[in-house]
């Protein structure tokens, strides 16, 4: 047996593990040669390496990689170049559980051109980890420590420890990191990694690891004071704070409330800080400090399709209206087929935690080929965060609308009673490149119409998922899905802007808005009581900033309140340019309709800030 400390070399010479190499290696040099002339290239081989990510690394890591491009003063300057690299590689080995591996470099031709450096891995037998112990040190104060403070007993090989398998330096520091963050949550605010001893069995080939940790005293939270808050109501800011005085402390905890007052948007910094020196009472006081933003944003933007033209709009945000994060929004868009003034103010925490307060104003007027005419609403919901993923909403709606179409003009006044179920675990708002999204509505409505009583409801789904392709996430492969229907009302009674309809950007693009589905005698679309829409789009990121979309879309409008694919499924095809700006994917989308009819035009183009979906 050998007794080793930390991740120490095996020299050659001994067969056996240790911490630093005891004794000279060959190297494949003899004296340095005298300075020669400018090497502008050389190549680097690496000969035997193991299976795994060595040589992946080492081309990271090695200075012949590193400064490949710039050459060498001369022969020798890059034969000291190359030897400096040799320990690089031991440690590489040793890191990928070959403790007794060996590293030599050899030049070639002696002259200056077409140089090559040869690296000739011996990496030797690959080492098991036969036990990964645990030993807890320090201070243990019983005048302080209550009979229920001990430290936690924890398990290395539960912690992800590679114990009975090759003794791999990542996952045996990864779960030392994990210990020390238990001891954290426990409450052992100063938890720290102190040392690691090593013994190896040079006839067995295994090694065990004994890992030192120091707990420190377990704690219970103090005062919780604020610093840099200047507009904002203290006491709305500790309805986010995770934890509270006299809980055992938590650093899960101290993590979940930075990100929840990151959250706001009412800050550009959130730090807690804790003691720098551990207090010896056992009671830990928390700073949380925050840099406010400026409470207002100002946004504008563009959008263009063939069909809708252009369109813009304008955005003024204020985030803190009365001093509790109360937003408001104003929105205006001003476009050839829509005229529309929104309004809107959301007050969180609401009664209770994760509950939010949304209250609306929309006043649009919309002169599309389906229909034209004005409509008002306003709203009152509740909207509650019941995981970090999902969300629920509950509200109530009053609608004024005066429509025409071809059939004729149609007053509503509805009352509506909005609900929805969402879900959405993706990295991205407007550039998800991960995660699914799923959005559940169902809204019934009643209210008189064209002079008579009309009831019935209107359910949509929409999901879509988006699948990285690389490890960059580069490239991503997006999939999405629509099913909606209006339940309890014939098509000739429902107002047209309450049909269901699809193409467009923002729908099957190829086809212009609403032009899935049925059009009438006036080749104007009639829009349906059931609609369903799949999408697939392949994304690449190929250059910095910019990149490029393939994708394929396809549509169906029925005027049943089911889905009647026997009618014809359109189906568009496309590709796409987006360039990645700070504000997110600008997008530039041609669509071409499969099967185009006399009344689709042969491509349709269009300009926005975000993906499609």
């Amino acid at each position: 047996m050998t007794v080793v400390s930390g991740w120490g070399v095996l020299p050659a010479c001994l067969a056996a593990l240790a911490l630093a190499a005891g004794c000279s290696r060959e190297d494949g040099f003899g004296e340095v040669d005298p300075p020669q002339t400018f090497i502008e290239t050389y190549q680097v081989v690496l000969e035997d390496a193991p299976e795994g990510d060595i040589a992946d690394v080492a081309e990271d890591a090695l200075e012949v990689y590193l400064r490949q491009d710039d050459g060498a003063n001369s022969r020798s300057f890059l034969v000291q170049r190359a030897r400096g690299d040799l320990e690089t590689l031991r440690r590489l080995l040793r890191s990928r559980g070959y403790y007794e591996g060996d590293a030599t470099v050899e030049i070639t031709p002696e002259a200056a051109e077409a140089v090559i450096l040869t690296f000739r891995l011996a990496p030797g037998p690959l080492y098991t980890l036969a036990a990964h112990r645990l030993t807890l040190t320090g201070r243990d104060d019983a005048a302080i420590q209550a009979p229920g403070d001990a430290a936690p007993a924890l398990d290395l090989a539960q912690l992800g420890s590679p114990v009975g398998e090759p003794a791999l330096a990542e996952p045996i520091v990864a779960a030392e990191d994990r210990a020390v963050a238990r001891l954290r949550r426990a409450g052992f605010a100063y938890a720290r990694f102190r040392s690691r001893d090593a013994v190896a069995d040079t006839e067995a080939k295994t090694i065990e690891v004994t890992s030192v940790i120091e707990p420190g005293l377990r704690y219970r939270v103090g005062a919780i004071s604020f610093s840099g808050v200047t507009s904002v109501e203290e006491a709305y800011l500790r309805s986010y704070v995770e934890t509270e005085p006299g809980a055992v402390f938590d650093g899960s905890k101290l993590r979940a409330t930075q990100q929840r007052l990151r959250g706001t948007g009412l800050f550009n910094v959130v730090r807690i800080a804790r003691p720098a020196e551990p207090p010896s009472d056992g009671v830990l006081p928390l700073t949380i400090t925050v840099e406010e933003r400026l409470p207002r944003t100002v946004a504008a933007g563009i959008r263009y399709d063939t069909t809708e033209g252009p369109e813009v709009f304008g955005r003024l945000t204020h985030r803190n209206l009365l001093g509790e994060n109360e937003t408001g929004t104003i929105e205006a868009t001003l476009g050839q087929e829509l005229i529309e003034f929104d309004a809107e103010l959301r007050k969180p925490q609401f009664l209770r935690d994760r509950q939010v307060l949304v209250a609306r104003v929309v006043a649009r007027n919309e002169d599309r080929e389906a229909f034209d005419g004005p409509t008002s609403i306003i709203s009152l919901g509740l909207e509650r965060s019941l995981t970090p993923f999902w969300t629920v909403g509950l509200g109530g709606a009053v609608e004024f609308s005066r429509i025409t179409d071809n059939r004729g003009t149609k007053e509503s006044s509805f009352l509506g009673v909005p609900a929805f179920v969402a879900y959405d675990s993706t990295d991205d708002l407007l550039d998800p490149r991960r995660g699914e999204r799923l959005r559940l509505t169902a809204t019934p409505y009643t209210g008189p119409s064209d002079g008579m009583s009309v009831s019935f409801l209107m359910l949509d789904i929409a999901a879509s998922t988006y699948v990285p392709l690389t490890r960059d996430r580069n490239y991503v492969l997006a999939l999405r899905g629509r099913l909606g229907s209006v339940q309890g009302v014939a098509f000739e009674d429902i107002p047209a802007n309450y049909r269901v309809y699809a193409g467009g950007g923002e729908s099957v693009r190829g086809y212009g808005r609403d032009l899935i589905g049925p059009i009438d005698a006036f080749n104007s679309p009639t829009g349906g009581l059931a609609v369903m829409e799949v999408g697939a789009e392949l994304r690449a990121e190929f250059l910095p900033d910019i990149g490029g979309v393939l994708f394929i879309e396809a549509g169906s409008v029925t005027q049943d309140d089911t889905p009647d694919f026997r009618n014809g499924v359109q189906v568009a095809l496309g590709l796409g340019l987006r360039y990645y700006s700070p504000v997110g994917p600008v997008r530039f989308d041609v669509g071409f309709p499969i099967e185009a009819r006399d009344v689709d035009d042969p491509f349709q183009f269009y300009v926005s800030i975000g993906q499609a979906f």
